[in-house]
């Protein structure tokens, strides 16, 4: 009897990740985003760096604590690659590493909201929920936590 629906595994019998998780770890990595887009236009970098990000600091604070996430989504992305290679202990490096930097994520804006006085702004208290319910998602998924079960078999 099969956990998930059959829509849920990939052509050789592998659970794929679930569609909302590559949603989430985007937007968990929007300063990441951000920065990219801003260099992709040459002439207006630092420009559209400083609207974005008008302390200087956020920019380096946000894309530092949302490398574990990143890193986490490159390895989801990537683990056709990583198998065919003979790699298989990161699977278990996906939930820890999305958790961790989740929780940096939402130290930041807890810090930055500190910084300020605990004045309501509301960017940073969207940032604050959506967090919350990231971490909540990623930490309680059935479909994550038997993934990386069946992602410990042997590729057929």
């Amino acid at each position: 009897m099969l956990k998930l629906p059959l829509s849920c595994y990939d052509e050789s019998g592998r659970i794929l990740p679930p569609r909302w998780l590559y949603a989430v770890f985007i937007l968990l990595c929007i300063d990441w985003l951000a920065f990219i887009f801003s260099l992709a236009s040459r002439t207006q970098t630092s420009e559209l760096l400083a609207f974005f990000y008008p302390q200087k600091e956020s920019l380096g604070i946000g894309l530092v604590a949302s490398l574990p996430v990143l890193l986490a989504l490159v390895l989801v992305s990537q683990r056709d690659r990583l198998w065919k290679k003979g790699y298989t202990r990161w699977r278990r490096l996906v939930i820890p590493l999305a958790q961790f930097g989740v929780l940096l994520l939402l130290n930041t804006q807890l810090y930055y909201a500190m910084h300020h006085h605990w004045g309501f702004e509301a960017i940073t208290g969207v940032k604050i929920v959506f967090y919350g319910v990231a971490l909540y998602a990623i930490s309680k998924s059935r479909h994550l936590r038997w993934m990386i079960e069946d992602w410990e078999a042997p590729n057929p």
